[in-house]
């Protein structure tokens, strides 16, 4: 494990004999099953997940329980390029087995170790195992399909009080070496005044646009947990404007920290981001998509470390789906 530059993202490389076990237990758990959507798979991941190889459980452990840094890596699973076939033209792609089952079993396995996968019913037709790709359609739009405007830096599903953990991401091809942006709230520095508003009721936060059946919004702070080392979350082009001056020059103060510390990495195929949507914000630069199939193409799941606090939106305690 190494630790990269001041952000303290964190990096585990797998070894050639971690790739030699995990292999094997990708293509059997693949063959088991139809797809990373399927409930049987869903209540067996975990279990599978205590496969893989002992030192990479170690690290995402460590991740999850010491919380070391707003993002890490896990690197040299291998993708091959002519199998996965060419980058699909939408994400809506049908349920069931795919060119990319074992890739989204891998993903989904070290997701395992840090909780359990949730989606929203009402945003990407509850796919739990999305596809992150530019669509035409969407070249303009601030949105995780859009590719000429910059996705500007967020925390997940910051409306939500059921918001997930972490942001799984995997990389099947990224030929523009387009970044993926992120800051960790550990690194921003802020006055102990401005700590302290952020930390307090001021702030509305609305559905950003992949929630587009939803115009409820929700009250509360920007930071939480321990003032030392906050629990952040933010997303200010999806929020209102606070109802003080001391708030929103607070808020305008995070803003510019947060720009000042933002970096970024430009995925591999293979390497997998675990981002702590509690410790850190994301978002992607833009780029000059082709829609000819050889676009950059990534996986994405949520992870929630406790479904129990989400039961009353869910069909079934195994339920992932929140509606």
């Amino acid at each position: 494990m190494q630790t990269l530059g001041l952000i303290n993202l964190q990096k585990f490389e797998l070894l050639d004999e971690e790739v030699g076990a995990i292999l094997p237990l990708v293509r059997e758990v693949a063959s088991q099953h139809d797809s990373v959507e399927d409930p049987d798979f869903l209540d067996e991941v975990s279990t599978y997940a205590q496969e893989l190889p002992r030192r990479l459980r170690r690290f995402l452990n460590g991740f999850r329980l010491t919380e070391p840094s707003g993002v890490c890596v896990v690197s040299g699973y291998p993708v091959d390029d002519s199998k996965i076939g060419k980058t699909p033209a939408h994400w809506r792609i049908g349920w069931g087995a795919s060119s990319t089952t074992e890739e989204e079993v891998f993903l989904n396995l070290c997701g395992a170790l840090l909780g359990d996968t949730i989606a929203w019913a009402h945003q990407r037709d509850g796919y739990l195992c999305q596809d992150l790709v530019p669509l035409e359609a969407h070249r303009a739009e601030m949105l995780g399909s859009g590719s000429e405007r910059e996705l500007v830096w967020h925390t997940e599903d910051a409306r939500y009080s059921y918001r997930g953990d972490y942001i799984g991401l995997m990389c099947l091809r990224n030929p523009d070496a387009v970044p993926t942006t992120f800051a960790s709230i550990d690194e921003v520095q802020l006055d102990p005044e401005q700590v302290e508003v952020l930390f307090e009721p001021h702030f509305v936060f609305y559905p950003d646009p992949s929630h587009p059946t939803d115009n409820e919004w929700e009250k509360g702070s920007v930071l939480f947990g321990d003032p030392e080392s906050p629990y952040i979350r933010f997303d200010p082009y999806s929020m209102g404007e606070p109802e003080t001056e001391e708030a929103r020059l607070a808020m305008d103060q995070l803003i510019q920290a947060i720009d000042e510390n933002l970096t970024g990495v430009s995925l591999l195929p293979g390497e997998c981001l675990f981002i702590d949507n509690y410790k850190a914000v994301h978002g992607r630069s833009s780029f000059k998509a082709r829609f000819d199939g050889t676009d950059r193409w990534l996986k994405r799941i949520t992870v929630a470390r406790d479904l129990r606090k989400s039961r009353g939106a869910r069909n079934a305690p195994a339920s992932r789906v929140i509606h």
